[in-house]
């Protein structure tokens, strides 16, 4: 956008007319300068870098890591009004992130500028915009970025050159991202950027979480002046030519003859006299500038621009400083070998103001544009003969007292008194008044315009008025650029595990022969557990995310079922544990979080009489994509799975034996209440007794604790009881009254070697 009062330099867009006021007339020549454009807009160096992330990324939101300190994120309300305004105007919707160049976050930064402007002396009307490497607006360059669902953002730059668009897919396409030029110093010397994103960007590197892109050599910072030329002092009178150039020009010494480098306007009548061939001046057309209280205006032959008559503007550079005004003086204006310079200069468009009338209400303007090679000195009249017509293709009429477009060749604006034709290249504009300005634009570069009163000679009624042109001002529309996408630099926002733990139980005591209860037992039996991961992980910007399972089990546990340490294998969305050849519980997880352990086979729990549960952390399994790839692991406690042990039980038939004293040595048989037979050992077998759960088969053993067992005693002596392997021994003093072992599972043989009595009876 020109800052702060210069109209477009692109005269053929259809634009709102209030984005472009243009001032009135002053008693200047301007033209836009051909700068070196490493000199005159020059990138800094700063960049804007916006993360995805949610929240703030920069200096000081985020110390650490580097990659995110060095972020550039700004709140979204910090957006500066104008661009806030018309993202709204243009339904852009709800963003999601800002961020300004050189944005530290501190209280006390306000962000840096991203490119610097050096101006030429005397430089005004600063045209600062976003275009491609020609200098042009950008109409539709593909940025190389993607969105989200694979759509291609085309570039635009809006009505206001200061915004840039990034849009899906095509002109109407929903905005993605914006940027924003805010120009800084008065005048302007350079320019902060400012980015706002719509809708997350395909990052392509899906194992970088902060994953950059750019727009290297697709986005340029566009830069044109236009330059004040000094009419002070100009020649009085006719003469056959007026060469103009700024108050301060650059002057370069070129073998011995002093030039001017900057561009220079050569201005003579419609038709000027061959001067070098030796006739009069007075027999051509001549140029003569008046001021009369006012601006400094263009006339011809001693009198306003009548019928048929005009003006020629050449432009030029390296003119001869000492015949450029304020050195040239009238008699050195009267020679054609006077027009002394080394190129020409090109330009796309133009504007002049039509300063005063006389002899009618209303003027025809009539405008021819051309381009010619350099032909100075005594062959710059001839060359008026060789000039190549350039097509001018657009039109627009300012009022200057309002600054607003009235009429646009174009259609967008239309005044009923105004009409603008075109002939053979050539612009024709009638009903133009004192006051209003004329822009123009050629469809090629031109080097030289030729304005003209366009009312035929015999023309009646007040529609064929004299006019004065003043306020010439020259375009460069080859704006020059510095290249600034690369340092638009847009950060992927990667998931995150940072979510709640998932649990779930499966318990022993539901497989087959699983027994239920048990000290510390959980309530149910299920097998089967199941829930969503989901809440263990967060998307970010770029959703959805999606599930997986990693393929690396060397974060599970070391565990074993019947002894067989299990082995872990993952195929697809499941996991596996086997012992050998025997499935010992899998672990499935769908693609939209879902997860499902089922467990088939008991686990080797630790020794004791508890349920002894055994926790496995599954959640280092557990892989979660966004949509443009990123992946995050979650940590192994994320998701852990409890599998309750199933215990023995000793509550089945209770086991009965008999010996009988009356086979000891010495023995007697029979007597009162007296068993069948004199059987000393008993045998048999305990299973009975117990239930082994799942966990087969049972084996068994005597415990040590022998405080259970009856007080008796043998011969008046007490029994002592001990065990000692899979025997227990019960002794009298030393004599051994009876042995109860166990030599195989589950057999219990008793032995009685003494007779035993009641510890209350000897």
């Amino acid at each position: 956008m020109t800052t702060p009062q210069s109209p477009t330099t692109d005269l053929t867009a259809d634009t709102p007319t209030d984005l472009y006021p243009v001032f009135p007339s002053n008693d200047t020549l301007t033209s836009t300068a051909l700068t070196d454009s490493a000199q005159m807009v020059v990138a800094t160096g700063a960049s804007v870098t916006l993360d995805e992330t949610a929240g703030l990324q920069n200096a000081t939101a985020t110390t650490s890591p580097a990659e995110d300190a060095n972020d550039n994120d700004i709140l979204l309300a910090a957006l500066p009004s104008a661009f806030a305004a018309r993202l709204s105007a243009l339904g852009a919707g709800s963003a999601t992130g800002a961020a300004l160049s050189g944005y530290t976050g501190a209280a006390d930064n306000t962000g840096s500028n991203a490119f610097t402007v050096n101006l030429a002396p005397g430089a005004t009307n600063i045209d600062i915009s976003f275009t491609d490497s020609l200098g042009a607006p950008l109409n539709g360059l593909d940025s190389g970025l993607d969105t989200l669902d694979g759509i291609d953002i085309l570039l635009y730059t809006d009505t206001d050159n200061n915004i840039l668009l990034g849009r899906a897919g095509g002109p109407g396409g929903a905005i993605v991202f914006a940027a924003y030029i805010e120009e800084t110093g008065s005048p302007v010397s350079g320019g902060k950027l400012w980015t706002v994103e719509y809708q997350p960007l395909k990052h392509p590197d899906a194992s970088n979480p902060d994953d950059a892109l750019n727009l290297l050599n697709k986005v340029f910072i566009g830069a044109s002046q236009d330059l004040t030329f000094n009419l002070a002092n100009a020649p009085s009178g006719q003469n056959l030519f007026l060469m103009f150039s700024k108050a301060t020009p650059t002057v370069v010494d070129d073998n011995g003859v002093l030039r001017i480098s900057d561009p220079t306007i050569i201005a003579t009548g419609k038709d000027p006299a061959n001067q070098s061939t030796g006739v009069n001046i007075s027999t051509g057309d001549t140029i003569n500038t008046s001021q009369a209280g006012g601006p400094t205006t263009f006339g011809t032959n001693s009198q306003m621009i009548t019928e048929q008559e005009g003006i020629r503007f050449t432009f030029v550079t390296g003119a001869r400083q000492d015949m450029t005004i304020p050195n040239l003086d009238q008699n050195e204006a009267d020679e054609e070998d006077n027009i002394d310079f080394t190129a020409m200069f090109n330009a796309k468009a133009a504007n002049f103001d039509i300063v005063q009338l006389q002899g009618g209400k209303s003027a025809v303007v009539k405008i021819s544009a051309f381009n010619t090679a350099a032909e100075s000195g005594e062959a710059f009249i001839d060359g008026y003969a060789g000039d190549t017509v350039v097509a001018i293709t657009n039109v627009r009429v300012i009022n200057n007292a309002t600054g607003l477009v009235i009429e646009n060749s174009d259609g967008s604006v239309n005044d009923a008194s105004i009409l603008i034709s075109f002939t053979g290249g050539v612009a024709t504009i009638t009903g133009v008044k004192a006051g209003y300005q004329i822009e123009y634009t050629t469809a090629a570069d031109h080097n030289r315009v030729l304005i003209e009163n366009g009312a035929a000679l015999d023309a009646k009624g007040n529609t064929h008025a004299d006019f004065d042109i003043g306020g010439f001002t020259l375009r460069q529309a080859s704006t020059t650029t510095a290249e600034i996408g690369s340092k638009m630099i847009f950060e992927d926002d990667g998931p995150a595990a940072a979510g709640t733990a998932v649990a779930g139980t499966v318990d022993e005591d539901g497989l087959a022969s699983g027994v239920a209860g048990g000290v510390g037992d959980v309530a149910g039996e299920a097998t089967v557990a199941s829930g969503s991961v989901t809440g263990i992980f967060q998307s970010g910007v770029d959703v959805p995310l999606s599930f997986s399972l990693s393929s690396d089990t060397s974060g599970l546990p070391a565990l074993s079922s019947g002894g067989v340490a299990l082995v872990y294998s993952v195929a697809g969305d499941t996991l596996t544990a086997k012992a050998g050849a025997v499935d010992v519980f899998t672990f499935s997880l769908s693609t939209a979080g879902a997860y499902s352990f089922t467990l088939l086979k008991p686990l080797d729990h630790a020794a004791g009489n508890d349920e002894n549960d055994i926790t496995i952390n599954l959640g280092s399994l557990l892989r979660a994509s966004d949509k443009d790839g990123d992946t995050v692991t979650a940590a192994a406690e994320k998701l852990v799975i409890t599998v309750d042990d199933d215990t023995p039980t000793a509550a089945g038939t209770a086991v009965t034996g008999t010996v009988d004293e009356d086979g000891l040595a010495n023995g007697i048989a029979g007597g009162v209440g007296d068993v069948a037979g004199q059987a000393t050992n008993a045998s048999g077998s305990v299973s009975g007794i117990f239930q082994s759960g799942a966990d087969v088969p049972l084996s068994y053993t005597l415990l040590s604790d022998t405080s259970g067992l009856p007080a008796l005693s043998s011969g008046g002596v007490a029994l002592t009881y001990s065990v000692l392997g899979d025997t227990l021994t019960a002794k009298a003093g030393a004599v051994d009254v009876f042995t109860f072992l166990s030599p195989f599972v589950g057999a219990r043989p008793v032995v009685p070697l003494r007779s035993v009595h009641p510890a209350s009876r000897p």
